[in-house]
């Protein structure tokens, strides 16, 4: 019986078709490995015109016994096959649909030789586009964005604005880690990221703000930095790569951006001295009744609003910080 040392494993050859995406068409073969898929000119398999997908965002290799594996290269936005996150090296089977960024990729071993159109019969783009079903799943939903920041680029120059973009994300990106996200993506001056338990994301929204804030009594020749977050509960609609959207998204982008000028005033309501303008944890009606009640006492009613494209009049709450 042949053995591992005694019989030359040849490497197989593969195809990687882009089904959907700013690239869509483009491919890649090889029987080389291992080699990086990335936005980075220098990747292998360079995509540069899905901006969500990390310079260096995955690498595929070749284990002893010739199979193929991929794994995330701890990327921004993560790595999916067939419409599952990856967390560890995996292996490719023929066949199986490669998620980075906003990019579909189809996985092709081939043999060379045959015509390009029988191996690539079952790899149309708008058959792999609709391979997977969207699925819907109850989470927290934090929404975090960096306040005034065309402002800030237009006082100060893209550099610095650009500086404290950075600044945030090396404050918010272990917190997220640390709280046990679900998910999270860039927004440009922010981040939508959700998490399983309310509580995981109200403690990673308090964190986030003490940071902030503890950065701003430090500085000495930077610009303050400044945040409003909101936080809310619901129903999203996950896409194969992990992206959400749906009503409770939506809200939640609305709620984070609500001034005082949008208050419909009423007896309860605060008035704009009071008005967190800024530096605040804005809380949905639905993320206040999933709230343990010992963090409800801190809680003050900020008034209604009319939220753009959303029904009804919506209570927003004030998280303070201690």
């Amino acid at each position: 019986m042949p053995t591992k040392s005694s019989t030359q494993i040849l490497n197989p050859n593969i195809r990687l078709l882009v089904t959907k995406g700013n690239d869509q068409g483009k491919v890649y073969e090889t029987n080389n490995y291992p080699f990086v898929i990335g936005r980075d000119d220098s990747a292998d398999f360079a995509l540069v015109g899905d901006n969500n997908i990390s310079r260096k965002h995955a690498q595929i290799s070749l284990d002893d016994y010739g199979s193929v594996y991929i794994e995330d290269l701890n990327s921004t936005n993560g790595c999916f096959v067939n419409n599952v996150r990856i967390f560890e090296k995996t292996e490719l089977q023929n066949g199986n649909t490669i998620i980075v960024g906003n990019t579909w990729l189809k996985f092709i071993i081939f043999i060379p030789g045959l015509t390009q159109r029988s191996q690539l019969k079952s790899t149309d783009p708008e058959e792999s586009s609709t391979f997977f079903t969207e699925t819907k799943k109850v989470e927290a939903i934090l929404i975090l964005d960096l306040f005034d920041s065309s402002r800030m680029a237009n006082m100060f120059g893209d550099e610095i604005a650009m500086k404290i973009t950075q600044e945030l994300n090396s404050i918010a990106l272990p917190i997220f880690n640390k709280y046990n996200s679900e998910f999270y993506k860039g927004t440009g001056d922010g981040y939508l990221v959700t998490f399983k338990k309310p509580e995981e994301a109200l403690s990673a929204a308090a964190d986030i703000l003490k940071k902030v804030n503890s950065r701003n009594t430090k500085i000495k020749d930077s610009v303050e930095m400044h945040i409003r977050i909101c936080l809310n509960f619901g129903q999203v609609t996950i896409e194969p790569n992990g992206d959400r959207h749906g009503n409770a998204v939506n809200i939640a982008f609305r709620v984070e951006g609500v001034q005082y000028r949008d208050m419909k005033k009423k007896k309860d309501s605060i008035n704009a001295a009071q008005f967190p303008v800024r530096d605040r944890i804005f809380l949905t009606e639905d993320f206040l009744e999933k709230m343990e009640q010992k963090q409800k006492k801190k809680v003050l009613s900020v008034g209604s609003f009319k939220l753009k494209g959303i029904s009804g009049m919506h209570t927003v709450y004030h998280y303070p910080l201690d």
